[in-house]
């Protein structure tokens, strides 16, 4: 899945408004994109939290409906911001841990 963490979303506004050379749409992701299962088990450590439980996919689909669960929740998508890397943007945050830990106050070691 793909995620951009709040600092490099507004850099990367303020970097296509500043470059004259950037018009059009851009990809506003980090060029990490990673599985939800990586997703969950990265917040869980930075929170210190466990993260064994998982929803089956039949539960999902149960509550929400197959075509809602399908289209929102269990389908994958890895978005790369290709047009800023091309550019030379540089994100703050690459990596989902190293966002996660500025989010929440800790230090990155």
């Amino acid at each position: 899945m793909s995620w951009i963490g709040l600092d490099d979303l507004l850099g990367l506004i303020l970097y296509a408004i500043a470059d004259k050379s950037i018009a059009g749409q851009v990809n506003a992701v980090s060029p990490n994109p990673i599985t939800n299962a990586d997703f969950t088990s990265i917040l869980g450590k930075v929170l210190s939290r466990p993260t064994k439980l998982s929803i089956p996919e039949s539960m999902i689909k149960l509550a929400m409906g197959e075509e809602l669960a399908n289209a929102a929740i269990l389908s994958s998508t890895r978005v790369i911001p290709e047009r800023l890397i091309k550019v030379g943007y540089k994100f703050r945050f690459p990596h989902l841990e190293s966002v996660l830990l500025h989010t929440v106050g800790k230090s990155i070691s």
